[in-house]
């Protein structure tokens, strides 16, 4: 079955997503773009804002890209009734099948990629293969995770991208953004970190690691070197605990949000990957 599609353009499009999923009492922003076989992509701690290089080098492969925003994140309504991690689970079941997701390869990065893989252990023919970039999840009190939350904005942009221009889109005002659209960007900044925040503050450990022997579907792995939240050392402890996993990939000159610090990087990953 299609979407429903509402067709109400975001009032900020160009910058954030152009339609909306009806989900719930709300709504859930959605960008789709190029032809081909469809590829999802669940976002990470940035949300979806709307110049987004990953997007665009996903769809040049060529595929038809879906990037749903999760509740709470940019172009959706507040993350209203989401109490626990099975509350974001279950929202994400259902954020995965209004998009036309269901049985797709996908590329998930940070939280989304938490969120695929606590899906993918109950219910295994959510998702094709995986590329997850950075997941949350797993915990080393030797080598722990940094806290994101815990600092400025300005500190917790360099956590997250080792180019802070990567992430403009999100942080940054655009020049050409009306007065009233300013505010409105600001709320969606708001409303995306706290979202964040709900799923890995104070500690993003949720027991994760005891049920990552049923995620069954193939995953491919990728850690930025430069990586200030988590930890590149995390690589090979998500290697080892994973069942399925068919490669790794560190990779230079990123952060946290490799998607946002070398979209064509990962791009040529997923593309191997699904092949």
């Amino acid at each position: 079955m299609s979407p429903d599609l509402t067709g109400v353009s975001s009032p900020l499009a160009g910058h954030f997503a152009p339609s909306t999923l009806r989900y719930r009492d709300g709504h859930i922003g959605l960008v789709e773009l190029g032809e081909g076989p469809t590829v999802g992509y669940l976002h990470g701690m940035l949300g979806n804002p709307g110049v987004h290089a990953v997007l665009d080098e996903l769809a040049a492969a060529p595929n038809r890209v879906v990037a749903p925003s999760l509740p709470g994140f940019t172009g959706s309504s507040e993350a209203d009734g989401l109490r626990n991690l099975h509350d974001w689970v279950v929202a994400t079941s259902e954020v995965v099948d209004l998009a036309g997701l269901t049985g797709a390869p996908l590329v998930a990065s940070s939280v989304g990629a938490m969120l695929a893989l606590e899906l993918a252990a109950i219910r295994p023919e959510a998702f094709g293969p995986m590329v997850l970039v950075a997941p949350f999840g797993l915990w080393d009190d030797d080598d722990p995770v940094a806290d994101p939350f815990g600092t400025t904005l300005s500190v917790q942009r360099a956590m997250l991208t080792e180019d802070v221009s990567a992430s403009a889109a999100f942080f940054d005002d655009p020049a050409d953004l009306p007065a009233d659209m300013v505010v409105e960007h600001g709320v969606h900044r708001y409303l995306t970190r706290t979202a964040a925040a709900q799923l890995i503050w104070p500690l993003p450990e949720w027991g994760l690691a005891a049920r990552l022997h049923r995620v069954t579907n193939p995953v491919t792995l990728v850690h930025g070197a430069k990586d200030r939240i988590i930890p590149a050392s995390y690589l090979g402890r998500w290697a080892e605990a994973l069942p399925n996993v068919v490669g790794t990939h560190l990779v230079d000159d990123a952060g946290h949000q490799v998607d946002f610090d070398q979209p064509a990087g990962v791009a040529r990953i997923a593309a191997a990957a699904f092949a």
